[in-house]
């Protein structure tokens, strides 16, 4: 499980001698108390603190703890805060009903018995935080996805025993012509040229937790292109990052081809500055002038330049300077013992690509280039084992709270509903209507936590699923789909399907998209006097689209963000019951099929959503 760490518990009471007496109750490691005496004193604690629970006394002079309540759950910041009413005197029910209509999660009697009041308070913070680090750790997983799916390298998973591509990323497209689908479990050996596969072979069956090394890889245009590999070897899989090195290494072949002809010339090569400091010197120079390089390197044009052309050689420098080519010009130059030897005098200016003059910039450039390159590769490499260790820490709290909200949160549901149905069985006929009404809230909250745990596990279990794909009759599916759903439920919907293409995808997972879109097609129009919902297809370049589209109640685009969120919802349990991890669900189905969502919609003109997949390959 993750670190606790210190809650915030905001104690109101008018009294100050009830808030020490609950603050000495409830007194833990971990825990921080801060207090108000006054409704007023309280909403400007919470506006500015970081608040896990409030515990509100009704009964206060000016504003009591109802308006309290009403206030901080109308507030978007505040309103998940979970809100403890604790009374002396309103005991009765009108008044506990009251308290959770203005969203308390429950309902004290003074003078608090201090196990109840601390179990209580113990559960509810749990259960507050575990929902808070849920969602820090959904929104870290589709960061990590969202970077290494834009990652302009080839992030991928291969299996050393086998050299079989489990994951990768987009970037195998752009860098290599195929599509993730052709690559996901086809072997690395398929795309390496000859001399390379028996090395990467061998390298497979190496332990070392790092590995780095070059290769060639032939594009689906049976192109060669370079790649250098930054792999990390963990739980017997490679962690890898390919990047794309074939314009490096095409730079450095041409600089080292030039390099050698340069300094292998029998013709004197060498650079100097504007000002004629001498920055090159190749063995031709050396030869002919009798400098060695180190000496030429310290030296200045005008040393080699005899003194009855020095004011000649000025002036041809400006010309040069200015844009003037020197082709083959016969002139003087001295050597190191003083001899005056005839040369053929050929020059032009080095600028950069801007056109700036830079004649020391072009060597000093591609060592820029390099470096780059190096602490690029450096820096993704640390990126890449960063992120893998975030994604095993967040897989592991993830597991740790599945096993908390199967096993923790079950428990004590399962003794509500099953204590409720002893009450009903036994005393249903003592009780009057309200306190039946009451036991029926009872029930029906808590099969609501019950249907949004098991959302919940369905949504964390997802993540860990493998796909498996095959080719999918969509009609058939959703015709199966919209079978179920008339079967489920009351609502009379005129439903319209179109010509549906057929796709390669995984049918349980692509099953359950379907069902949550138009279920939720069908909910959000069943308020309309004629309510129609309309499912369809259509290419667009690589892509297939499906859509489902309702007359129903739409939304505002400026919260269309919130949409596939987990807990994110644009309505109200009071107009559309929900939990808010549908939508979720669909969006992580799609994209774990390399395809993406979005929606359209307008208030009370109903909504389309929308997902694509790739093509399915044509073999």
């Amino acid at each position: 499980m993750y670190r606790r760490e210190e809650v915030n518990i905001l104690i109101v009471d008018d009294k100050e001698n009830n808030i020490f007496a609950l603050e000495q109750m409830l007194d833990k490691s971990g825990r921080r108390f801060l207090s108000a005496t006054n409704g007023k004193e309280a909403l400007k604690t919470v506006l500015n603190r970081d608040i896990d629970l409030i515990i509100l006394d009704v009964q206060m002079p000016e504003m009591d703890g109802f308006e309290v309540a009403q206030i901080l759950k109308s507030n978007k910041r505040t309103k998940d805060i979970p809100i403890i009413f604790a009374s002396a005197e309103k005991k009765e029910h009108q008044f506990m009903i009251k308290g959770f209509e203005e969203g308390a999660i429950d309902y004290l009697y003074k003078p608090l018995n201090k196990e109840i009041t601390e179990a209580k308070v113990s559960v509810l913070l749990k259960l507050h935080l575990q929902k808070k680090k849920l969602i820090e750790n959904n929104l870290a997983l589709e960061k990590f996805a969202l970077l290494i799916n834009n990652s302009a390298d080839i992030i991928c998973i291969i299996n050393p025993e086998t050299l079989t591509f489990e994951e990768v990323n987009q970037a195998v497209t752009n860098l290599l012509g195929y599509t993730i689908e052709e690559v996901k479990n086809s072997s690395l050996l398929l795309y390496l040229t000859e001399e390379y596969r028996h090395s990467v072979q061998k390298l497979s069956r190496q332990t070392a937790e790092n590995l780095s090394f070059e290769t060639q890889l032939y594009n689906k245009s049976r192109n060669i292109k370079w790649f250098e590999w930054n792999i990390v070897n963990k739980n017997g899989l490679w962690f890898a990052n390919a990047r794309d090195i074939t314009e490096v290494k095409e730079v450095e072949e041409i600089k080292n081809y030039l390099a050698t002809v340069v300094k292998q010339s029998n013709d004197a090569i060498y650079l100097h500055s504007p000002d004629g400091r001498i920055i090159s010197w190749n063995n031709g120079a050396e030869k002919i002038y009798g400098f060695s390089e180190s000496e030429a390197l310290n030296m200045k044009i005008w040393n080699i330049v005899p003194d009855f052309l020095l004011n000649e050689s000025h002036d041809m420098i400006e010309r040069i300077l200015q844009g003037h080519q020197i082709h083959s010009l016969e002139t003087k130059r001295i050597t190191k013992f003083g001899k005056i030897i005839d040369v053929a005098f050929s020059a032009s200016v080095l600028t950069d690509s801007e056109n700036n003059l830079k004649s020391i910039a072009i060597t000093e450039r591609n060592i820029t280039l390099q470096k780059k390159s190096e602490q690029e590769i450096k820096q993704l490499n640390t990126d890449l084992r960063r992120n893998v260790s975030q994604l095993e820490v967040t897989n592991k709290e993830l597991e740790s709270f599945s096993y908390s909200v199967s096993h923790d949160l079950r428990a004590p549901l399962r003794a509500i509903n099953g204590y409720a149905n002893i009450i009903y069985e036994e005393y249903h006929e003592q009780m009057d209507q309200e306190l039946l009404r009451l036991l029926q809230i009872i029930q029906n909250n808590a099969k609501k936590m019950g249907t949004l745990i098991d959302d919940l596990l369905a949504f964390s279990k997802l993540g860990r699923k493998q796909v498996v794909k095959r080719c999918i009759d969509t009609t058939e599916m959703v015709n199966k789909a919209l079978q179920e759903l008339e079967n489920g439920n009351g609502h009379q919907v005129t439903t319209k399907v179109n010509n549906l293409l057929p796709i390669e995808g995984d049918p349980t997972l692509l099953y359950q998209v379907f069902i949550n879109l138009i279920s939720n097609a069908i909910k959000y129009s069943s308020k309309k006097p004629e309510p129609q919902v309309e499912i369809g297809s259509f290419e667009k370049d690589d892509e297939i689209i499906y859509f489902v589209r309702d007359n129903g109640t739409g939304f505002n685009m400026d919260y269309a963000h919130k949409l596939f969120g987990v807990f994110q919802r644009l309505h109200s349990d009071e107009e559309f019951e929900g939990t808010g991890v549908g939508l979720a669900i669909v969006q992580r189905v799609v994209v774990k099929h390399g395809g993406r969502v979005w929606a359209e919609g307008e208030v009370n003109k109903g909504a389309t959503f929308y997902f694509s997949l790739p093509k399915p390959v044509t073999i």
